[in-house]
């Protein structure tokens, strides 16, 4: 039997530390979607609404957002003060 190789795949440069907060911003804004109910959590695929969880993901979200802000594009803050905007009025709703 011939032994296969496993290839371990490289990036030509590594993960820019602004990508990796982007992409816990997108998924703090999941949980915080979830956490007010208005979603499934994609763990268990049922609603299940705790409003002390929303809340601190939606400050996460905020938090992170004042640290890259100077470092984002307009397209990009845009994006993030959209979501924040629209999370925070269904928080204040629910």
């Amino acid at each position: 039997m011939a032994e296969e190789k496993k290839e371990q795949q490289t990036l030509d440069k590594p993960v820019l530390v602004k990508d990796i907060l982007l992409m816990t911003i997108f998924s703090l804004e999941g949980k915080a979607w979830a956490y007010l109910g208005l979603t499934a959590h994609p763990e268990t695929q049922k609603l299940e609404k705790d409003l002390n969880q929303a809340r601190l993901a939606i400050d996460s979200i905020d938090a992170i957002y004042k640290i890259l802000e100077p470092s984002l594009t307009d397209e990009e803050k845009k994006e993030i003060q959209v979501s924040l905007t629209n999370l925070r009025l269904n928080f204040v709703r629910e």
